[in-house]
């Protein structure tokens, strides 16, 4: 190579070296009379952790029953009269609710026979409910022959409604008799209740304990095999630092979690974080320890790398 090419090729590298912007270079150096780029930043909300009382509940299923049934059945062989007894038809003790006429009097009239005083029997026999409760089925109609000991409804004694709790064998040290909890309806609505015994069964396929619980209080006029929720606290309220549950971000398998948190006007880095209850929109933040002073990212947060630039949305 001669001489002149090659001071030629040493004078077109420097060049090169020096020149205002590197194609493979993360930064640019702006030329004269252009503007510099400048990075996208994230529009924020930001705020900071808040104290809370929280408690740890045990939540589990619970079905509505009525553990007292009582039959009302014929009590001789005869005919149904009228009037027939509807479902869901309260009854008081002592109240009729059926009405039948043997069949000798049916045959005899003698229902109809008034006046002889030596006719004592009329053959309508009365069939009362022994409590108050609510008529549950009909199992006869007006007319329908009856035999002696046939049943004819069932009633349900309204004053024993409960619900039926299985308890995993695991949580059992949570749940003991006397036991104040909670019970959600499915339309929201919330009722005081206690736990009020224990049932000497368990459910070997799925190792679970049966408790009976009693609503507390006035109670809704409510369905058999209604499912319900149960809220039984396990720890006593305890003062715990929160976030919004926007503010914690997770991986997929949701086993690892973090925070952004301000690290100055412009740029936020990730934080770890170890989350403990969930209560409504909150999640409880155990480490690391917040300061009041610590600015978190409340939205926007989501997909932001670590030391990211932010913009905070006043």
């Amino acid at each position: 190579m001669t001489p002149i090419r090659l001071c030629f090729l040493t004078s077109f590298l420097a060049l090169s070296a020096c020149s205002p912007k590197d194609p493979a270079g993360e930064a640019a150096v702006p030329a004269d009379g252009e503007e510099a780029v400048v990075k996208p930043r994230a529009l924020v909300t930001v705020g900071t952790v808040q104290t809370d009382t929280l408690t740890d509940v045990l939540r589990l299923s619970a079905v509505s029953v009525f553990p007292a049934k009582d039959a009302l059945r014929a009590t001789t062989t005869g005919y149904v009269l009228p009037p027939t007894p509807v479902v869901g038809q309260l009854v008081r003790a002592g109240q009729t609710v059926f009405t039948i006429q043997t069949k000798e009097s049916k045959t005899l009239h003698l229902d109809k026979l008034t006046g002889d005083p030596r006719l004592r029997f009329s053959g309508i026999i009365r069939i009362t409910s022994a409590r108050s409760g609510i008529l549950a089925t009909v199992d006869k109609l007006a007319g329908d022959y009856v035999q002696d000991g046939e049943q004819l409804g069932l009633t349900y004694d309204k004053s024993r409604f409960g619900f039926i709790l299985d308890v995993p064998v695991t949580q059992l040290r949570y749940v003991h008799t006397g036991q104040s909890c909670r019970i959600f309806l499915p339309d929201g609505r919330e009722l005081a209740g206690r736990v009020a015994e224990v049932l000497p069964t368990a459910d070997v396929s799925i190792q679970t304990q049966r408790y009976t619980i009693r609503p507390v209080g006035p109670v809704p006029d409510l369905p058999e095999n209604l499912t319900v929720q149960v809220e039984i606290n396990r720890t006593a309220p305890h003062l715990a630092s929160t976030l919004p549950r926007s503010a914690v971000l997770t991986d997929e398998t949701q086993t690892e979690f973090w925070v952004m948190r301000l690290l100055n006007d412009s740029t936020a880095v990730k934080v770890p974080v170890t989350v403990g209850k969930e209560e409504k929109d909150r999640i409880e933040i155990k480490q690391p320890h917040f300061s009041a002073a610590d600015k978190v990212l409340f939205s926007g947060n989501f997909g932001l790398d670590d030391t990211a630039a932010v913009k905070v949305n006043r």
